[in-house]
């Protein structure tokens, strides 16, 4: 019990019997216990060392144990005094095997181990963007979740620009709806995929976190990138994704408009018969009211399905809308 305070185990049996006794000799004290007499008496030196036992002035050979919340709580301090020395010590000894870590690898690329310390990474790249901060958000998450980042909102006040796409699954929490109508409300772009390789984020195409493959049951760790060179195909993985996603606003997050993917499937192959036919007859070049008439439907739905399909293509135009309709299978 009391070892863990420095002392021996017969300097413990010694003290916790004296605490018994409130007074006793050496020898009485060597009776009591069965220990050599030689070995109670080092003891008691010991003791004396650590001020848990005292003599009295009238009897040098009698001792007395010192009140323990005084005595013991003294060694207590002294112990957490060289334990956070250690702890102190440890950290260095740790940023000092990151640096050499780093410097083996050119300063190219850092590991990053425990949530924390991902965390404190995670913000720290957030912070760091001067114009832009992209990435992908797949559920569920490593060390950050939405509700445990309040750097989003502040670096969204900056105005930077900050595009996200999330995987589909991430719809499945129930706050999900909140938290991304929220992060629209400050700026920021969203777009949804149906499966996403990986989570990160990047800042500035200068510097990405990318959490490391690992069993969910073991620490998490995250690779910091700060080289160009392995930056760049996550920059263009991250690009080539977001021109394929289906970007969402406040109205389809918030009144649960349909989104255009089915379960843990990618963006439909089929459009629905009357967007198939509005999209022949836009390629084929008629006029959006031309397109209302030969179908019999309103020109406010031709519009409003046009607008759709652009939504659902990622297009910005309606040239581009023919490509991405191409790409997708749908002409």
């Amino acid at each position: 019990m009391l070892t863990g305070l420095g002392l021996n185990p017969i300097e413990e049996d010694v003290y916790l019997r004296l605490v018994d006794r409130g007074e006793a000799t050496a020898v009485a004290l060597g009776a009591a216990l069965d220990h050599p007499a030689d070995a109670v008496v080092e003891a008691l030196g010991g003791l004396a060392r650590h001020g848990l036992v005292t003599t009295t002035p009238d009897e040098p050979g009698l001792y007395v144990a010192g009140p323990p919340t005084v005595t013991l709580g003294s060694l207590l301090a002294a112990q957490r005094d060289v334990l956070h020395q250690v702890e102190f010590a440890i950290t260095e000894l740790a940023e000092r095997h990151r640096a050499a870590a780093s410097r083996d690898l050119g300063g190219l690329i850092e590991i990053v181990t425990g949530v924390q310390p991902i965390s404190r990474r995670f913000l720290q790249v957030l912070e760091s963007a001067d114009r832009e901060i992209c990435g992908f958000t797949k559920a569920p998450p490593v060390a950050v979740g939405p509700r445990d980042n309040p750097a989003e909102a502040v670096v969204a006040g900056r105005g930077l620009r900050m595009r996200t796409v999330i995987e589909q699954s991430y719809l499945a929490d129930p706050d999900a709806r909140v938290d991304i109508d929220q992060a629209l409300g400050r700026g920021q772009e969203i777009a949804i995929a149906a499966e996403l390789p990986v989570s990160m984020v990047i800042a500035d195409s200068a510097i990405a976190l990318v959490p490391a493959f690992a069993d969910p049951q073991d620490t998490p760790r995250a690779v910091l990138i700060n080289s160009s060179g392995l930056l760049s195909p996550l920059v263009t993985l991250f690009e080539k994704t977001w021109s394929e996603a289906y970007p969402l606003n406040s109205r389809t997050v918030i009144e649960g408009d349909p989104i255009p993917y089915a379960e843990g499937a990618p963006a439909p192959a089929q459009l629905a018969p009357l967007d198939a036919k509005i999209l022949d007859l836009l390629l084929a070049g008629l006029t959006d009211r031309a397109a209302a008439n030969k179908l019999g439907v309103s020109l406010r739905t031709v519009t409003r399905r046009i607008r759709h399909l652009m939504d659902l293509a990622g297009a910005d135009n309606r040239i581009q809308l023919g490509w991405r309709a191409t790409q997708r299978g749908w002409i």
